[in-house]
């Protein structure tokens, strides 16, 4: 085997592995996003649709968050919402056995990270629930 072609090798090896290595990077930050705001739907839901807090919250906290984290981007009332729905519709992953009315502050990342590795992307990507119609399909 000549010089090049062993430099050629090592190339492929190597871009192999920096490619596998940020296709992972990038699918566990999407993995650790849908957990937050699955957990973030799951607060708000429980919190907005029970009644512990009165209409016009998720508005008062999308403004506070937005005061609160300059520059922090994602967290508007609508996106706020659709956190929410995207609950809402996935409540069949939820897998904690309590019944809490209301969940605290303190227990929202116990409540994303409910969803943790069971949930593989190739699985749920293409079965996104339908909302407003419209359906949204990964391939």
């Amino acid at each position: 085997m000549s010089e090049i072609q062993k430099y050629d090798e090592a190339v492929q090896v190597i871009k192999t592995a920096i490619l596998q290595s940020q296709y992972d990077a990038a699918r566990s930050v999407n993995e650790k996003q849908l957990m937050l705001y699955y957990g973030i739907g799951k607060f708000i839901s429980l919190n907005s649709r029970k009644g512990f807090w009165g209409q016009g919250a998720i508005d008062a906290i999308s403004e506070r968050l937005g005061k609160e984290l300059p520059g922090l981007k994602g967290f508007s009332a609508r996106n706020l919402r659709n956190m929410r729905t995207f609950y809402e519709e996935w409540t069949i992953l939820e897998q904690t056995s309590g019944t809490n009315e209301q969940i605290s502050i303190s227990n929202l990342a116990d409540a994303s990270a409910n969803i943790t590795t069971a949930i593989t992307i190739p699985n749920w990507q293409t079965h996104l629930p339908i909302s407003d119609g419209l359906c949204v399909s990964y391939h």
